[in-house]
């Protein structure tokens, strides 16, 4: 059996199609098939079900990729501490954050490091639909803060810290509620406003099954900082973190809206995350133990 094999297994059982796998291992459909078929050869039973339209796993196929999906993690921790031996500190450490997270958390830390290890080049990175966290799976980023559901694990081997509260409000540019009266407004008298919302995040979150708010009009933005504009901008009334509207909100530019039985506000966390797969190097495990001291 080899590794790239293994691989190949993974990736089928994620994306349930011998093409998803070619795309992602940058292989022709035959050289797949053909890896796979090996690798059920050498296995000497059927890891697949042939009687579909698509490749599935049989019973003894999953219990094979469960067993599989541990030996890749172990070759990547392996092959992440080869090259921390090789190399020692990081020659780059790549930082990612969520645009509703404030990067700042991350500076102190940054600072630390520049001091410790001057030769390690910080790259910070900001993204939007919590795609960071995809950069984490994915290896494109070695730590990201993020907002944080306990749910989001299944989209990763991930480690976090808890860093700070997060917060959602409900709010509204005081020109859109024009001749109503805040203190008598209902559920149903959102349904006649416009309603500014996010795009679906990139890791799956389906926000039209979490708020279940019909409203006539939308307009769907794909970062936050652009629904702030256009709340700002009375465009509509959205959900939007509280540490991007909390300027708006002292000078009043915004004002939260607050309906009885229904989501004034939702109170999550922003977590650093890293993956649990790779061997840190001292300078990621820097940031990481300066998070971990404050929890």
């Amino acid at each position: 059996m080899k590794l790239n094999q293994l691989e190949m297994l993974l990736h089928l059982a994620d994306t349930g199609s011998v093409q998803g796998v070619a795309e992602r291992m940058h292989r022709t459909q035959a050289a797949v098939s053909m890896g796979l078929k090996h690798l059920e050869e050498d296995a000497g039973f059927e890891l697949f079900d042939r009687s579909g339209y698509r490749l599935t796993l049989t019973a003894r196929g999953r219990q094979f990729l469960r067993q599989a999906r541990e030996v890749i993690r172990q070759q990547q921790r392996l092959q992440s501490l080869a090259e921390q031996l090789q190399t020692g500190a990081e020659p780059q450490l790549r930082l990612a954050y969520d645009y509703t997270c404030a990067p700042s958390a991350l500076f102190s830390a940054m600072h630390e490091v520049q001091q410790q290890y001057p030769a390690t080049e910080l790259l910070l990175s900001g993204d939007s639909q919590l795609r960071v966290l995809r950069k984490i799976s994915s290896g494109e980023a070695e730590l990201a803060l993020s907002p944080w559901l306990p749910i989001f694990r299944q989209y990763g081997d991930f480690e976090t810290i808890r860093v700070r509260p997060f917060e959602l409000l409900v709010v509204c540019a005081p020109a859109l509620l024009a001749g109503r009266n805040l203190k008598e407004l209902q559920r149903h008298d959102l349904l006649e406003l416009p309603m500014l919302i996010p795009q679906n995040q990139d890791v799956g979150i389906d926000l039209d099954s979490i708020i279940r708010m019909p409203s006539k009009q939308r307009i769907r933005v794909n970062d936050s900082i652009t629904q702030r504009e256009l709340l700002l901008a009375g465009m509509g009334w959205g959900i939007i973190p509280g540490d991007l509207v909390g300027d708006a909100l002292q000078r009043k530019a915004l004002q939260r809206i607050d309906i009885p039985g229904f989501i004034n506000n939702v109170n999550l966390e922003v977590h650093l995350v890293r993956s649990a797969e790779r061997i840190a190097g001292p300078a990621e495990e820097m940031i990481w133990r300066s998070f971990s001291a404050g929890v």
